[in-house]
């Protein structure tokens, strides 16, 4: 008898397990389907649009982006809306997997426990989505990147309210190109680049540098140097666009001088340089309203002595998305907190209040200290004031501003970035704007950013 229930034990044990199991999955089936059934994955949504009594998608504005109508999806009547607003809305497929349409079809599309996405027409009673972005300004970026490819992200730093989220290249949804697989002018047109691309940063990295040495030494803000314009770092030299003279770090971020902050990054180590890096969203994504980001990387583990310091200026291997560099340019203009952004602002039939999501801000999120963080807002003002000039940006806004060429080949054209914010208690914006094989921060990506305040500040007042 003994022999028997001692075997008996492990069968009771493994129908227990057996059956917790069960349980379970039916919870977490119960609870998780309508995500399950919207993922890209789901090869019912790719041959079935399931979008045929969906509801709207709505900008901040009431502008519909998004409807069915007959049994047929529509979308806004401007060609250049359409365009502009591809990325965030999506088009009838699953293939741009950060859209709306993708991420939220169970709810568009009334999706049901029982029926699944074949629910019947007569009850389907899909919830319509009102959205943060501003379709005006989408516009604005939009024909300011032009045929080039890019990205263009502004958020408001204090509520999280993305205002623009624009990718290029992009295509009409309503009539969506024959070659669109095959004609490199389309070519990563399904990729939002804000989020789901990363670049080599080039000189807007020097913030990040520059913040690793005020966190371990306030005092190196006075650090001078004499620059000839390049510097020997190990058996090669790091050079510079311009010969910058007898500068400080306010000058160098002025006038972005490479040698500095190559320097700057050795006298550092390795290891300071990435724990401030890890700081401010290296090696890491952010996830908001379902949208993962793509990770950023920052790994100078076995680079040399000359690496290491390129990568001090942003290039080596590091890479970043426009959406981190907008949320750390959020940071400093927050005391050294960013606040996550935000996408969606309801999922009902019916809607009515004013757009004020709830930021998410978090000192676990905290990048750099408060004093950190205003010497960083200094730098960046003093150098749009004194050498960009406030008026390339806008003449409504008070911005501060760090722009970057970052060198992909040796003989191929540069990226162009800007990151920055706004000083505005009204208009508080944190944006960041790349242009691929834009060859200049300041003549590519500034007027873009320029375009895109203009219109927000146009928006907000």
């Amino acid at each position: 008898m003994r022999h028997t229930r001692t075997r008996s034990f492990p069968v009771l044990m493994l129908t227990l397990a057996f059956f917790a199991g069960i349980i379970y999955f039916i919870v977490n089936l119960v609870i998780n389907s309508s995500v399950w059934v919207s993922k890209p994955y789901n090869g019912h949504l790719s041959d079935s649009s399931g979008l045929e009594y969906a509801g709207k998608i709505i900008d901040r504005n009431g502008i519909i982006l998004a409807k069915s109508e007959d049994g047929k999806r529509i979308y806004n009547e401007d060609e250049i809306t359409r365009c502009a607003c591809l990325h965030v809305v999506g088009d009838d497929s699953v293939n741009i997997s950060t859209a709306v349409q993708t991420l939220y079809r169970s709810e568009l599309s009334a999706y049901d426990f029982s029926f699944g996405l074949g629910i019947p027409n007569e009850m389907k009673e899909g919830k319509d989505i009102h959205i943060t972005i501003d379709s005006n300004v989408q516009r604005a970026a939009y024909e300011a990147l032009g045929d080039r490819k890019g990205a263009c992200v502004v958020y408001n730093y204090k509520t999280g309210e993305i205002i623009c989220l624009v990718s290029t290249p992009s295509y009409d949804p309503m009539d969506i190109p024959k070659d669109l697989d095959t004609n490199d002018v389309y070519e990563g047109a399904y990729i939002n680049r804000a989020v789901s691309a990363s670049y080599p940063p080039g000189s807007t990295f020097k913030l990040v540098t520059a913040a690793a040495a005020l966190e371990n030494d306030p005092e190196l803000e006075h650090l001078e140097y004499d620059c000839t314009g390049s510097t020997k770092i190990g058996d090669k030299d790091i050079n510079c666009f311009e010969i910058s003279g007898h500068i400080d770090m306010k000058d160098a971020i002025k006038t972005s001088c490479n040698a500095y902050f190559a320097e700057l990054a050795i006298l550092l180590g390795r290891d300071k340089m990435t724990a401030q890096a890890e700081r401010m969203g290296f090696n890491k994504s952010w996830k908001f309203d379902g949208i993962e980001t793509i990770t950023n990387t920052y790994n100078v583990s076995s680079a040399n002595d000359n690496n290491f310091a390129w990568s001090g200026v942003g290039q080596y291997t590091v890479l970043e998305s426009p959406i981190n560099m907008a949320i750390r340019s959020s940071a400093i203009a927050n005391d050294g907190v960013p606040v996550i952004p935000k996408l969606i602002q309801s999922i009902d039939k019916t809607f009515s209040g004013s757009l004020a999501p709830v930021p998410e801000r978090s000192e676990a999120n905290r990048m750099m200290s408060s004093e950190t963080a205003e010497k960083l807002k200094e730098m960046m003002d003093y150098t749009v004031k004194n050498y960009y000039g406030n008026d390339n940006f806008s003449d409504e806004l008070d911005v501060c501003a760090k722009t970057g060429t970052a060198e992909v080949s040796d003989d191929g054209l540069s990226h162009g970035w800007v990151t920055g914010f706004t000083k505005d208690e009204d208009c508080p914006l944190a944006f960041a704007v790349v242009v691929e094989h834009g060859n200049s921060g300041f003549y590519a990506a500034v007027p873009v950013a320029s375009a895109a305040l203009t219109a927000a500040a146009a928006s907000l007042r």
